[in-house]
């Protein structure tokens, strides 16, 4: 086989690599796959009305997207559990597990809330009886805590967030 020369070209020994293309600008990275720092809470730390005090963040834990469904990112929050929580969380999670919450969202009776008290946020499942909001105790468990509502529009500020996520130690 032959192959035509320019003039004044020398002649090659060997076949050449053909010149690198120029990269694309990757498109961006489908939501599903993006992976989230979600700020973990010191225990009873409140995450505050729009983001965490930078002194109540202990750790970031990292999330998948699609684990979280569509929840802004920026509103995500997380508490790690601990022995104190067990009265409220008893047979729900364990010490070590974490969960990340949303702030605002519906309340229901198998959902996880973190509750703004005089102590600080605890997490337990509640209840609304008129302007009192019951932490009901956790499995087994025969004393619940109650919270006094003002009114009936203070239930968001008292109820900092509703879980999303529950992640196994």
């Amino acid at each position: 086989m032959t192959t035509k020369r320019r003039r004044n070209e020398p002649p090659r020994s060997h076949p050449v690599a053909p010149r690198p293309r120029l990269a694309r600008a990757l498109p961006p990275p489908d939501v599903t796959h993006q992976i989230l720092r979600v700020p973990v809470l010191a225990e009873g730390a409140d995450p505050g009305r729009s983001s965490p005090s930078p002194l109540a963040v202990r750790d970031r834990v990292l999330v998948d997207r699609h684990l979280v469904g569509d929840h802004v990112p920026e509103r995500l929050f997380a508490y790690e559990v601990t022995a104190a929580n067990m009265r409220h969380l008893r047979g729900l999670a364990r010490p070590g597990d974490r969960i990340v919450f949303r702030r605002g969202g519906a309340i229901a009776a198998d959902r996880v809330c973190a509750v703004r008290t005089a102590r600080g946020v605890v997490l337990a499942r509640v209840q609304v009886d008129g302007r009192v909001l019951r932490l009901l105790p956790g499995e087994g468990g025969t004393d619940s805590e109650s919270v006094e509502l003002a009114d009936d529009k203070a239930l968001p500020g008292v109820i900092v967030g509703t879980h999303v996520l529950l992640i196994r130690h």
